[in-house]
């Protein structure tokens, strides 16, 4: 990846020039102790603490979410190798081993801020600026996975589906069923546990300007839809799981009523038996 020359921030390119940054997000799913991250890389400078904003090398930035994403700006791609290593072992990471990734083009030096179909450009790249661009990439990739695993989640329920439709029952063992629930119950809760993280950066109640950045960002991702789409999947995840449980304790509540009608018939016989040899 081309470096571009940045003293600092805020960086404001010659008059009449426009430089392309690309910016590349990589989400892992799971946890970042931002805290224990800074304390093990004091070497590193630090622009902000939440989201970890730091400057490993002059003029390159990398974001680091706690939600699992690195967000890396101006980096040569040794040095995000590097990161990325290191964060991926860093003290209290609790990070799975797939990774997905998203880069964005911003463009520094245009006449006025503007968020097209395809990349945003910005007057001068501010640290506030840096901060909600990656906060927004950094959410939509990890929308990415946890769209992809509610969808794998859904389609667990499938079969289920379709026998209850098609034959009015359920003939899956008790196995079968939990373990589709189970799933089902993990995806939801790691999805919860990330969409509360998902929150409007602080920055934006401050500047209009930064709050117009933000709300146009979330339209470029499609964020609001896609978290209220997720939501609503969820729900159907906790109704459906009702459901299978109810078909569970129904099928038990069956089966033992057929034992204890079986026993009965069964204490029955041996009582007429027992009269019958009582007579003889």
């Amino acid at each position: 990846m081309a470096e571009i020359p940045i003293a600092g921030l805020p960086f404001v390119p010659a008059a009449g020039k426009v430089e392309r940054l690309t910016v590349r997000a990589v989400y892992f799913e799971g946890q970042l102790d931002l805290k224990a991250f800074r304390a093990d890389h004091l070497h590193f400078p630090v622009l902000s603490a939440d989201p970890l904003v730091i400057e490993p090398q002059r003029g390159a930035f990398a974001v680091l979410a706690k939600f699992g994403s690195v967000v890396f700006w101006n980096c040569p791609d040794t040095l995000q190798s590097e990161l990325l290593r290191e964060v991926t072992g860093a003290r209290g990471a609790k990070l799975g081993d797939e990774k997905l990734e998203d880069s964005l083009d911003v463009l520094v030096g245009q006449s006025e801020n503007t968020v097209t179909f395809n990349e945003v450009g910005l007057r001068e790249l501010t640290l506030d600026k840096l901060k909600i661009i990656s906060l927004a990439q950094a959410q939509s990739v990890a929308l990415d996975l946890i769209e992809r695993d509610v969808s794998v989640a859904l389609a667990k329920y499938d079969p289920v589906v379709i026998e209850l439709r098609d034959e009015g029952r359920l003939r899956l063992t008790e196995k079968e069923v939990l373990k589709a629930v189970g799933f089902a119950q993990g995806v939801r809760s790691a999805v919860l546990a990330n969409l509360t993280l998902f929150d409007k950066p602080p920055e934006t109640w401050e500047s209009e300007i930064l709050e117009r950045l933000d709300s146009q960002l979330y339209d470029f991702f499609d964020l609001e839809e896609r978290l209220s789409a997720i939501n609503q999947k969820m729900s159907y995840f906790s109704e459906m799981n009702q459901t299978l449980m109810n078909l569970l304790n129904h099928r038990k509540s069956v089966r033992l009523e057929w034992i204890v009608i079986i026993l009965i018939f069964i204490e029955v016989v041996f009582f007429v038996w027992f009269e019958l040899l009582s007579r003889k």
